[in-house]
C-alpha cells in the first residue's frame, strides 16, 4: 500500500504529543509541576485559563508541523540514530516555546511557573522526541514499507 510520508509524518508528530502530555500529566499529578503541555500551550490562545481540548488542539497543530519538518530535515541529515535525531529536534523546538511562552505569557499574564515546571515540560519534550523517532523508524523508515517520499 501507497502512502504519503510528509501527511504520515504529520499525523505521527502530532499523535506523539499524547505521549508528552501522559508524562507532564503524571508529574504534575505527583507535584513536581504546575501546568501540563496541553494546559500550558493553550495559554497562548486563551493568556490565563489552561484548558487540556484548547493545548490539544494547538500542540496537535504544532507537533504535526514538527513531524513534517523533522521529515524534511532527515533529507540532509540521514536517516540513522532516528531517535536520537528527533529528541534533539524536539528539544530545540521546547526552548523554542518555552522562550516565546515566557516572553508572551508568564509574568504578564500568569504568575511566574516555578523552576521545576521546566524540567516537567522538558521531561515531556524527551518524551515526544523517543515517541516521534520510533514511529518514524517503524511507520516511515521501515524497509518492508512501500511509500512515496
Amino acid at each position: 500500500m501507497k502512502h504519503n510520508k510528509p501527511l504520515t509524518a504529520g499525523i505521527l508528530g502530532a499523535v506523539s504529543t499524547i505521549t508528552g502530555e501522559v508524562v507532564t500529566k503524571f508529574l504534575t499529578w505527583l507535584g513536581f509541576g504546575k501546568y501540563s503541555i496541553y494546559q500550558l500551550i493553550s495559554m497562548t490562545v486563551t493568556l490565563n485559563r489552561p484548558t487540556e481540548i484548547i493545548g490539544l488542539i494547538v500542540n496537535f497543530i504544532l507537533g504535526g508541523f514538527i513531524g513534517i519538518a523533522f521529515y524534511y530535515s532527515l533529507i540532509l541529515i540521514g536517516r540513522d540514530y532516528l531517535v536520537l535525531k528527533s529528541t534533539a529536534v524536539s528539544l530545540f523546538f521546547w526552548f523554542l516555546a518555552e522562550i516565546i511562552f515566557t516572553a508572551i505569557i508568564e509574568g504578564h499574564f500568569i504568575a511566574i511557573r516555578p523552576i521545576s515546571d521546566y524540567y516537567v515540560h522538558l521531561s515531556g519534550a524527551i518524551a515526544y522526541g523517543v515517541t516521534v523517532g520510533l514511529l518514524f523508524k517503524v511507520y516511515i523508515f521501515n524497509e518492508n514499507a512501500e511509500g512515496t517520499t
